[in-house]
Parts: C-alpha cells; sequence; structure tokens
C-alpha cells in the first residue's frame, strides 16, 4: 500500500523536473531554431527581403536582386521551420509548388537538398551563386550569413525562427 502511496508522488516530482528542464531549455530551443540564410563570402549580397527570399525558394525567380543567378541549397533538418518562417507553407505545399513547376517545365530540378549543416557550408562554398540556410548557430567564418529586411540572426525582429 505504501508503494502505490509513492508512485503519484514520485510521477509528480519526474513530472516537475521535465517541465523545469524544459523551461531551463527554452531559451536555447528557441535559438537553436533560428535560421541563417548563407550565401557565398564572395557574393555581393548583403541582405534580402521576405519577399525576395519568398520568391527564390518558391522558384518564382531564379536570380539575385543584383541580375546574378542564385543556385538553392535547402538543409533538410531546418527545412520545415524554413518553410513555415520564412515562405509561410507548409513543407508539402513546397515540394508540391516545385514538382508542379518540374512538370510543367518551369524549373529542370528541386533546389539540392543537403543533409547537414556542414553540407550546406560545403556546398555555397563551393558555388559562388549559391544561396542556403541553416541553424543560426553553425554559422563560420566559411559562409556569409546575410539580412533579411535589415536585420540579422539575432537581432529583435528577425522574422526566420
Amino acid at each position: 500500500m505504501t508503494q502505490s502511496l509513492l508512485r503519484p508522488a514520485a510521477a509528480r516530482r519526474v513530472r516537475a523536473l521535465v517541465a523545469l528542464a524544459l523551461l531551463c531549455a527554452a531559451p536555447r530551443l528557441a535559438h537553436a531554431q533560428q535560421m541563417a540564410v548563407v550565401v557565398n563570402p564572395g557574393n555581393a549580397i548583403e541582405e534580402l527581403s521576405t519577399d525576395k527570399l519568398r520568391r527564390l525558394y518558391l522558384g518564382q525567380t531564379r536570380t539575385f536582386p543584383n541580375g546574378a543567378h542564385a543556385r538553392l541549397a535547402r538543409h533538410t533538418a531546418s527545412a520545415p521551420v524554413f518553410d513555415r518562417a520564412a515562405l509561410g507553407l507548409q513543407p508539402e505545399i513546397v515540394r508540391s509548388r516545385w514538382m508542379a513547376m518540374i512538370f510543367r517545365g518551369e524549373a529542370t530540378a528541386l533546389p539540392t537538398e543537403l543533409a547537414t549543416a556542414d553540407d550546406v557550408k560545403r556546398f555555397v562554398r563551393e558555388h559562388p551563386d549559391a544561396i542556403g540556410f541553416l541553424p543560426a548557430g553553425q554559422v563560420d567564418g566559411t559562409v556569409k550569413a546575410i539580412s533579411i529586411d535589415g536585420k540579422r540572426p539575432g537581432d529583435a525582429g528577425y522574422s526566420i525562427h
């Protein structure tokens, strides 16, 4: 009988500890979800509008504002967050739009899908016309994070998270 009384109390303690751990981790989780849009360090682009970024990743335009070709890279693990935050669409809608463009002959291929943040950085480094996204904490000196609507990752009001 004593054992059955301890179980609910132990369960409450465990739930309280889990809740506390989640509260403590929330700022780190939010930061980990913030995305950075990156280009090759040699790319002259320093900033894009949300609209231009959206148009690029929805295949409505294939060039940067300066007229240079843009080669799209997608970090597979971050794509759901990016699609919802930057494009305002569910990931399956984004993919179906690209598939429809390919079917209609408006696009020849999907954006390059890359499994890891390191793969995205390598792709962007190797292609001067590349643009990609990855978790903001993964950005290093091998790629250049650009501003979106005048805000950089970590700034108040930065919209991609």
